[in-house]
């Protein structure tokens, strides 16, 4: 069985994977999508068998009818900055402005929305989707500000757009973008043969100096955010159960929890078990 997984960027477990040829054998058709809505809609349409996405999205995407399952973690964490366009240099300068997200109510965009809520700014959000078309939106002018990570952030930098927030300086805790799976595929002999290959991609990572992972990552057109990506990479692929606490907590606070749907009872780490205990141990 062929494995369709869609992702806005390319995990560095699986440039990793990829590059010390560990994914041979495995069967894996890599789609780059534009949006979290694209993403469901696949899903649910079975042209997708799992996705690389904000952990967050389960709880819109249960809720619209999807049976997925959250099998891994494939970044510690996500380096995320609110980038904004000249005049803007703090939180309260944002009050009005056109802030540019992938979808209103999951994501990266609940994120956005604690920060300012907590610092009594509201703003226009306008839903334009993943995270390279947000940069363009910036670009073009049809935003004001938008929030953005590797390597799009750099992009932004050396186009003008300063970061004024670094997400992760804020919530340090924050967990990176996870494997969503159909729940059909859970079981599946080839999610255990790609895992088993990202489990090897993320060993050989550990050891790796900074140089020889900030060249792979250039190579495969991160370019100047290579360093942030390779800093951010996964060590593990378990999921952390103090991120799911955070996001889960975040809904809660902007009373955006949906009612008896739970991260915890949506994550299934028995498959990345299974391919953790027949990989080989990397030296």
């Amino acid at each position: 069985m062929t494995l369709r997984q869609s992702h806005f960027v390319p995990p560095v477990s699986y440039l990793l994977a990829e590059d010390l040829g560990f994914l041979r054998g495995s069967d894996v058709v890599l789609t780059r999508t534009t949006s979290s809505a694209e993403q469901l809609r696949a899903l649910l349409a079975g042209e997708q068998d799992m996705v690389v996405t904000a952990i967050d999205n389960l709880f819109e995407w249960t809720l619209a009818g999807a049976d997925l399952r959250l099998v891994a973690q494939m970044e510690a964490t996500t380096p995320l900055g609110i980038h904004a366009r000249s005049g803007l240099e703090t939180i309260a300068d944002l009050a009005g402005c056109r802030f540019a997200v992938d979808a209103p109510n999951n994501g990266f965009a609940l994120i956005a929305k604690r920060l300012l809520g907590d610092a009594g700014v509201e703003v226009d959000y306008v839903v334009v989707g993943g995270v390279r078309e947000r940069l363009e939106a910036l670009l073009d002018g049809e935003v004001d500000v938008t929030l953005l990570g590797a390597p799009f952030d750099k992009l932004a930098e050396k186009a003008g757009f300063a970061r004024i927030v670094d997400i992760n300086t804020w919530l340090p805790e924050l967990p990176g973008q996870g494997l969503v799976v159909r729940a059909d595929v859970v079981g599946s002999v080839e999610l255990e043969r790609y895992l088993r290959a990202l489990v090897r991609g993320v060993e050989a990572g550990v050891p790796m100096s900074d140089a020889q992972g900030i060249e792979l990552l250039q190579r495969c057109g991160f370019h100047a955010g290579a360093p942030r990506a390779w800093d951010s990479r996964a060590r593990t692929l378990t999921v952390d159960q103090r991120g799911l606490e955070l996001l889960t907590g975040i809904r809660q606070s902007l009373g955006m929890l949906p009612p008896g749907i739970g991260l915890e009872e949506l994550y299934n780490g028995e498959p990345l078990l299974r391919a953790s205990r027949s990989a080989p141990i990397c030296n």
